[in-house]
Parts: C-alpha cells; structure tokens; sequence
C-alpha cells in the first residue's frame, strides 16, 4: 500500500534531500564566502539563507531559532511553519549536515520530548523544587554570545517572579553539573524551567520580546499564574503549554 505524505512532510524531505547535496557542494568547493573562522551568527544566517533562497523558494519559509557549538561543531536550529528542526555546520564552514544521529542512547532519548511554547521542550519529569518554589537553572558562559544575549532577558524575567521560584544562576559555574548533563548535550546557554521544560540554545532569532513572554508563560504555566497581572498578559501562551 503506497505511503501518502502531506505537504509539509513533502517540504521537509526536500529540504533534508537538498541540505545533503548542499554539504557535498560544500566540500568539493562550490559555494564560496564562508572563510576558515565562521562565526556562529555566519552559520545561521547563510544556512537561513540558503533554505529560503534555494530551497523553500517560497514554499515556505525557514527562519533562525538559534545557534550553539556542541560536540565540536554549529548547531542551527531552524523553524518551518510549526516545526523546528536542527542541521549541523563544521566551524571551518566547509561541510553541513542535515541531521545528527545521536549514538548516545540517554541523550537520544531527550529527542522524545514535545516542543512548546518559545521551542521549550517538555519532559514527563515531576516538577523539581526547592522550597516548595520550582527551581529555573540557567546554564552559561561569559565567552558564549548567545549567553550573554540571553542571561540578562532570564534575569529580568526573574525579577517578576521574586519568591515564587529558586533560580539556580549558573552563568560560570560548575554547579548542578548533574541537571545540565540530564537536559544538555553540551551546548549552551541550556534552560531548564523546573525540570518540566527545558531549552538549549538562545532566543535570539525570536527577538527579545517574543523571548520575554515565552519566559514569562513557561514560569507562569510552574507557579499557577502567579503573579496575576504578570501572567495575565500571557495567559494565551501559557494555555498552549502542557
């Protein structure tokens, strides 16, 4: 019996068979203007680039959810209508890899989780608390600009909900090695929202203020809308996250 795909499966097994050509184009030479030291914000941007240039062609469009280094190379996590997907480029920029297959069993098994609201991933793990307050990690590095970009919008966020929640503030530390490595393949900055909901990677390509109410909603959905007139404004966020 023949397999019947729907659109957006037809879209994205385009994009994986393209994204393969595109890497081998990539090695043999044919695409030029990414040097030896490609940033992450290079390799964002020209993956984008490509996808929505030369690949969706209008059929829809890719945009940038983030970019961290992990396990020695970029990764690019994009977004195609409601999907998100990741595709990896090598830091000299000459090769990129559609899909990353996880040889780590433990860590494969985190793929499992369902994306939610601001591309927060949500486990089947119990609510961790400290004091009856569900406890925000944020995992982090002054050498990382996406942490630097998103440590000060996580603390502001914080500030509107002082005694509702125990931030664990790990901007340069060792600390709660243990959760980063449960929710972490190494990348940061790595949010973890009461062990419930959990991101790695920035918000950047959402902008500062689309990441403000994602914050917001997610901290909301773990103290049961409070504060009120902090959560009421994102109550339409917040219900779309289970």
């Amino acid at each position: 019996m023949p397999i019947k795909l729907n659109k957006n499966q037809i879209v994205i097994i385009i994009v994986i068979v393209v994204l393969i050509i595109f890497a081998f184009l990539y090695q043999k030479g044919q695409f030029k203007g990414i040097g030896l030291s490609i940033s992450s914000k290079q390799a964002g941007e020209k993956a984008i680039e490509y996808i929505n240039n030369n690949i969706l062609a209008g059929a829809g469009t890719a945009s940038l959810v983030s970019v961290t280094e992990a396990n020695g190379v970029f990764k690019v996590n994009i977004k195609i209508g409601e999907q998100s997907y990741d595709s990896y480029i090598s830091k000299d920029g000459k090769l990129l890899f559609p899909e990353g297959y996880e040889m780590d069993t433990k860590a494969a098994e985190k793929k499992t989780a369902t994306t939610s609201v601001g591309n927060f991933l949500t486990s089947d793990s119990e609510v961790c608390m400290e004091g009856n307050k569900p406890i925000i990690y944020f995992f982090g590095s002054t050498g990382c600009p996406h942490c630097q970009w998103e440590h000060p919008i996580v603390a502001e966020v914080l500030k509107n909900f002082e005694g509702l929640v125990s931030f664990h503030n790990n901007m340069d530390s060792q600390n709660d090695s243990e959760v980063f490595s449960k929710y972490s393949d190494g990348g940061i900055p790595t949010l973890v929202f009461g062990c419930k909901y959990y991101r790695l990677g920035s918000g950047e390509g959402e902008g500062e203020e689309n990441e403000t109410k994602a914050l917001t909603a997610v901290l909301c959905k773990l103290t049961g809308n409070k504060p009120a007139e902090t959560c009421s404004a994102v109550e339409d966020l917040t219900s779309q996250i289970k």
